[in-house]
């Protein structure tokens, strides 16, 4: 088991912070996506991910990183100006 000073080690909970903003950002895109009446397909390659990638954001399986996350803003941005 991992001590804590190695680089494997991690504090429990480090990452539920990001995980609960990352989330509401899924729920934004969720509604636009309704909305809009996009498919997962659609939705997938406007945001430059592959299907299984949205849908592991949507249901919290995995979050995005940095890159993702910004892809994510600048299609909701574009969605609400294009309102």
């Amino acid at each position: 088991m991992a001590k804590g000073h190695t680089y494997f080690w991690r504090k429990p909970g480090r990452r539920d912070e990001e995980r609960k903003q990352f989330a509401a950002l899924m729920r934004k895109v969720e509604a636009v996506r309704l909305r809009y009446g996009l498919t997962k397909a659609e939705l997938a390659a406007e945001l430059g991910a592959n299907v299984d990638g949205v849908r592991a954001w949507m249901t919290g399986w995995t979050i995005g990183r940095k890159e993702s996350v910004a892809r994510i803003q600048d299609f909701l941005k574009r969605r609400n100006l294009a309102r």
